[in-house]
């Protein structure tokens, strides 16, 4: 009898690490070394490179040359929301995680956050973060990412979490402070808005109203970046007021969507 050649399956990564890139050529080789320090080894790092004019995408290309776990994809200029949800058609992890590619990340972050959420059956884990500040820079919005220490060390229904931080005036909707089970965002058909700023206040919403079980973890995994040139330090304008604007439309659809009073309570306090 002929002998049989068993192919070995590919391993699936534990989590997808999605990292848009746009003329961030001096900041994303400190981003992606962040991420492949990681003592979490079986991931996937999806860069994409978001129509850049600079050298950004010679740089994350040159960086995929020397570790397999980097994939770098290209598409022409479509914003931030659009490349983001490139990166989840391209991701095959059990989670997702969105990193900005000016940031950086603490090495255990993504172990810690995968064992829990393995252990707890999440849909999601967030934490903290912090900012460090690049020198000259004038007007930096003063930004508050200490939100965990609100809350208990259990898991809650989404709803519960975002409501003790809107009562605390804690609550951040950065997608950069949550790793998420991608079947959950499958499920509930989770995706960014496009052509907008402020995108994260509507994802991020709408994550913990529809999650059924979400816990935290008492870290600052993230380290923001504040710099000049960029969407958090760039003046106010018509196109903010148009994401907000947007945002606020699509929350009010889901509350009428919605028969769960609890949950139309919260968007409530959100909106207010």
């Amino acid at each position: 009898c002929k002998s049989v050649t068993h192919i070995p399956t590919p391993m699936i990564p534990d989590v997808s690490i999605i990292v848009p890139c746009y003329n961030v050529a001096a900041y994303v080789d400190s981003c992606l070394e962040s991420l492949v320090r990681q003592t979490l080894r079986n991931i996937e790092i999806i860069c994409i490179n978001d129509g850049s004019t600079d050298d950004s995408l010679q740089v994350v290309e040159e960086l995929a040359a020397a570790d397999s776990r980097i994939q770098v994809y290209s598409q022409t200029n479509q914003g931030l929301s659009m490349a983001r949800n490139a990166g989840i058609t391209h991701a095959h992890g059990r989670y997702i995680y969105f990193m900005d590619s000016d940031d950086l990340l603490e090495k255990d972050a993504m172990e810690l956050c995968y064992n829990k959420c393995e252990e707890k059956e999440l849909d999601f884990v967030f934490f903290d973060a912090q900012s460090f500040f690049e020198e000259d820079i004038r007007n930096a919005p003063v930004l508050n990412y200490q939100r965990t220490d609100k809350l208990e060390n259990k898991v809650y229904t989404g709803p519960e979490a975002i409501n003790i931080q809107l009562q605390h005036k804690t609550y951040t909707p950065s997608a950069c402070l949550n790793v998420i089970r991608t079947a959950f965002l499958e499920e509930r058909q989770l995706l960014f808005y496009p052509d907008i700023v402020h995108e994260d206040q509507l994802f991020t919403t709408l994550l913990y109203l529809q999650a059924r079980r979400t816990s935290c973890i008492q870290r600052s995994f993230f380290h923001r970046r504040i710099r000049k040139n960029s969407i958090m330090t760039c003046d106010f304008s018509l196109k903010n007021l148009k994401g907000y604007l947007t945002v606020t439309q699509e929350i009010v659809k889901f509350k009428q969507q919605t028969s769960e009073n609890k949950i139309k309570d919260t968007i409530d306090l959100y909106l207010s």
